[in-house]
């Protein structure tokens, strides 16, 4: 027998709460946020305008639950991004806690800060690359990897590469590497 909390959440689900009202809720208050700290629509008396960012807010609200299949790609990649989160708090916790005394001040570290943001932004950009389908059927991941074991390693590609880092490291030798440091080209 189903206990009654099993059953509210089978109600809800045939109600559609996961697969409209989460979503739209979600994406909702998201985009007010950005809209409300970025200030993109305009400022009244030094305040966002909250009206006009609602009603945009709102309207990207229901533009992506009518899109089934970003809804589908939310509500499989959230909670996959959720258990990072709990990872990334886990570790914390555990570095925190072999800091020693004092309190453990790990924002104003500059390069855990960098690390782990960029952690972060690849975790994520995997995750939401795992879920999201091509018309294929296969995930932009499964294309992308597809890519990178057979087309990476032809000549063109990796010439290509090879070239662009020649590139970028003149310009990080020219303009940080010392080149103007030592009164060479000025």
């Amino acid at each position: 027998m189903a206990s009654p909390l099993e059953v509210s959440i089978e109600f809800l689900k045939s109600f559609g709460f996961f697969d409209i009202v989460l979503p739209f809720i979600l994406v909702f208050t998201l985009v007010f946020a950005v809209l409300e700290k970025t200030r993109i629509l305009g400022e009244e008396e030094k305040k966002p305008k909250r009206n006009l960012n609602a009603l945009v807010a709102f309207a990207i609200g229901l533009f992506v639950i009518a899109a089934t299949n970003i809804v589908e790609v939310l509500r499989d990649a959230i909670p996959v991004i959720t258990l990072v989160l709990i990872v990334i708090l886990s570790f914390l916790l555990l570095v925190g806690s072999f800091h020693g005394e004092g309190e453990f001040k790990f924002a104003e570290n500059k390069a855990w800060r960098v690390f782990l943001t960029v952690v972060l932004f690849v975790s994520v950009l995997l995750i939401f690359g795992n879920f999201i389908k091509t018309k294929s059927g296969d995930t932009w991941l499964e294309v992308f990897w597809d890519y990178i074991q057979k087309d990476l390693g032809s000549g063109p590609v990796v010439s290509s590469f090879i070239f662009l880092g020649i590139i970028l490291f003149v310009v990080w030798f020219v303009g940080y590497g010392g080149y103007g440091k030592k009164g060479g080209g000025e």
